[in-house]
């Protein structure tokens, strides 16, 4: 977010950071990527993100998204996930899956993940039956250039839930899931479950920026992380904030991924005491 502010030569000033990543350490320790912080040049909240799921078998999850799509599935049916007539659940190899839900179950080399990048990763999963990737952000962008293609008559999207714990807003998406799947045994076409997903995604930042706003007063969102490289996102996203009068920064010569970052943290540190 800093990097982002940086880039557009901002002043310190508090605004909404929406910071959509695949892998980055939280304070907490654990693994963040879909975030929403209240935050300026001095520091930041962490008010809101994206309900955690396990990463089963630590970084093998992400090179194995299936791994990823199981433990959403198993969190919303049970081992009963493993009788839903989907391409995607069929080929999963019961021997394999017994192993990981002893992990899921013990939490051993399981970390924790509010990662947008892997919602991404178990949602095209489950849409392209790919169990592995060959490489970085490949589910992501395959899942971008399919909902390009599908034609909408509005913009319809998934149904998922926001609720509050400790003062923290949690992004629940159990029900798209519930929805891809349903719309997978219905047939429907691969594109419009993409541009579903896309939709819904959408308006999680613009339902998370309406709740801050009026909870804080804060009027101007910062979009950055590698998950806004995905064109079709950011433009979902600066049109549902721009038509409900947000004021909104997002990447303009500096990319939004990793290779920024430097930038925030230079900016960040002239404003710590050591820096000064």
């Amino acid at each position: 977010i800093a990097s982002v502010m940086a880039d557009n030569q901002m002043k310190n000033q508090e605004v909404i950071g929406v910071a959509f990543d695949g892998t980055g350490l939280g304070s907490d320790g654990r693994i963040w990527g879909g975030e929403f912080l209240l935050c300026d040049y001095r520091g930041f909240q962490r008010k809101a993100h994206l309900q955690e799921i396990p990463l089963l078998g630590g970084e093998r999850a992400i090179l194995e998204p299936w791994r990823l799509a199981a433990a959403w599935l198993y969190q919303l049916y049970k081992d009963a996930f493993l009788n839903l007539n989907i391409d995607a659940v069929k080929i999963i190899k019961k021997n394999e899956w017994r192993l990981l839900k002893q992990m899921y179950l013990t939490g051993f080399n399981c970390p924790m993940t509010s990662s947008m990048g892997r919602l991404f990763d178990a949602a095209a999963c489950l849409v392209f039956k790919k169990q592995k990737i060959d490489f970085q952000a490949q589910l992501a962008i395959e899942l971008q250039d399919c909902a390009g293609l599908y034609n909408p008559l509005s913009r319809a999207g998934y149904h998922f839930r926001i609720f509050e714990s400790k003062g923290v807003h949690i992004i629940d998406p159990a029900a798209i899931f519930k929805a891809i799947v349903k719309d997978l045994k219905r047939g429907e076409p691969k594109e419009k479950i993409a541009h579903y997903f896309h939709v819904a995604i959408a308006r999680m930042a613009q339902e998370m920026c309406l709740i801050l706003r009026k909870r804080y007063g804060i009027n101007l969102v910062v979009l950055s992380g590698g998950v806004f490289q995905n064109n079709l996102l950011l433009n979902l996203v600066l049109d549902l904030l721009y038509k409900n009068k947000f004021s909104i920064i997002a990447p303009r010569r500096l990319s939004c991924s990793d290779s920024g970052i430097s930038l925030g943290q230079a900016v960040i540190a002239g404003f710590s005491p050591a820096g000064r």
